[in-house]
C-alpha cells in the first residue's frame, strides 16, 4: 500500500473516532428514529443546498432571507438544532481537511494561496 493510501485510511480512522463525527452518528441515529423529522430535515437541507447554489441573484436576497427565518424557527426543536449543529461540525471538518491539502501542496490552480 502507498504511503498516500496509507494516510488516507489513517484520516478516514480518525474521523471515524473523532468527536465531531461521533457525535454526529449519535446525533444522526436519533433522529433516524423518526422518520417524518427525518423527512422535514432532508427538506430543510435540500432547500438550503438549492439556495446556495443558485445562479439568479434577483430572488436570493428573499430566499435566504426567507430561509434563515424557517431555520430560526425550525431550530427550536432541540433536535433538529442539535442534528444541524453536528452536521455544520462534520462539513466545517471537511473544510479543514480539504484547506489544509490546498494549502500546502504545491499545485498551480490559477491563482495564488498564500502559505
Amino acid at each position: 500500500m502507498s504511503q498516500v493510501n496509507e494516510a488516507l485510511e489513517g484520516l478516514i480512522q480518525a474521523i471515524w473516532e473523532g468527536e465531531e463525527y461521533q457525535r454526529y452518528q449519535k446525533i444522526r441515529a436519533k433522529v433516524h428514529e423518526i422518520p417524518e423529522l427525518e423527512q422535514r430535515i432532508n427538506a430543510f437541507r435540500k432547500k438550503n443546498y438549492e439556495v446556495q447554489n443558485r445562479t439568479d441573484e434577483c430572488k436570493l436576497y428573499d430566499q435566504v432571507d426567507g430561509l434563515e427565518r424557517e431555520g430560526i424557527e425550525f431550530r427550536k426543536d432541540p433536535l433538529v438544532n442539535e442534528y444541524l449543529s453536528a452536521e455544520l461540525g462534520i462539513c466545517r471538518l471537511f473544510q479543514r481537511i480539504n484547506w489544509e491539502l490546498v494549502r500546502n501542496i504545491d499545485f498551480d490552480l490559477g491563482f495564488a494561496i498564500d502559505h
